[in-house]
């Protein structure tokens, strides 16, 4: 089996108006694939550089362009993401895992190829680095950027970031820096609280986000497996448009689901549903979190009760 060392860049939209919403909210759209091959022991093989012309986000964000360098004009040059896709995937071959910095690439090279009616499960089967390296180098950060890592490992930082190949080439000499023998072992025990998404809808044309529930389109998740009808027990609420419930399916068990509203126009609002397995840890969670809400609910019950009788008197 190969390592592929992965990096991406990927243009985003002038706002949320001008999102795409189907067949996936897209949240970035690839223009930049940048990879390392290495066999097990880590050993260089390959490295490629795909430049990919967007068909929907065609003007650069100027967020983006800012850390990537990137220009809408240099944009046109490169492959459309289906024959970019078919040269990289050929590239990769049949045996070989991911390896990224952080959890985002992964999820958006799912977007991308949802977009295209393309296996949106390919390569989800990877590696998240950042875990591997926050065990054996910085516990205290629960997150770290690349190019911290790069300085604090000592690694020349002698090419500019925000470039997929430069990227994906600096998180393979992190991976020369690590003990991967030790740390590849341990990943299914690092990785224990990271949840895969088994599903996901977006919901659009939502009158009112605080008042989501109310549409049956966002409050009648399905399983994942087999189609039925998900009981929700009591939702979380937290702020920004987001609420989470386990919910159950008398034949597959448990599963959580996050909601996340994003206002569209001023009365339009989107609705992504996203549908993860409830391991014993998201139970855990779910039951602390619901306490706190429900004990919150009844401090300000009493409080109310309590300044009602303080007016009537």
């Amino acid at each position: 089996m190969n390592y592929i060392i992965l990096d991406m860049e990927w243009n985003q939209a002038q706002g949320r108006t001008k999102m795409v919403q189907s067949p996936v909210l897209l949240r970035g759209e690839i223009i930049q694939i940048g990879a390392v091959k290495t066999d097990e022991k880590f050993n260089f093989i390959d490295k490629i550089k795909i430049s990919v012309c967007p068909k929907y986000y065609k003007v650069m964000n100027r967020h983006v362009e800012k850390i990537t360098g990137i220009t809408s004009t240099q944009l046109t040059f490169g492959e459309r993401f289906p024959q970019a896709f078919k040269r990289f995937s050929a590239w990769c071959g049949e045996d070989f895992r991911f390896i990224t910095w952080g959890f985002d690439d992964i999820g958006i090279l799912s977007d991308n190829l949802e977009l295209y009616g393309l296996d949106h499960t390919w390569g989800r089967d990877y590696i998240n680095l950042q875990l591997i390296y926050k065990a054996q180098v910085d516990g205290e950060r629960l997150q770290c950027s690349l190019s911290d890592a790069v300085e604090r490992l000592g690694i020349p930082m002698d090419a500019q970031a925000h470039d997929a190949m430069n990227d994906a080439w600096f998180t393979y000499e992190v991976c020369t820096k690590l003990d991967m023998e030790r740390g590849l072992a341990a990943y299914g025990e690092l990785s224990a609280g990271v949840r895969v998404a088994l599903r996901r809808d977006v919901i659009k044309n939502v009158a009112e986000c605080r008042k989501m529930l109310d549409d049956a389109r966002v409050r009648e998740a399905v399983c994942p497996s087999c189609e039925n009808i998900l009981k929700p027990r009591e939702w979380l609420y937290y702020g920004g448009g987001k609420k989470t419930t386990i919910a159950a399916c008398p034949e597959h068990g448990d599963f959580l689901i996050r909601l996340t509203c994003c206002k569209m126009t001023e009365d339009n609002w989107t609705v992504s549903r996203t549908i993860f397995t409830a391991d014993d840890e998201a139970l855990a969670s779910y039951e602390k979190k619901l306490e706190k809400q429900k004990n919150a609910k009844k401090r300000h019950q009493e409080k109310e009760s309590t300044d009602d009788n303080n007016c009537s008197v």
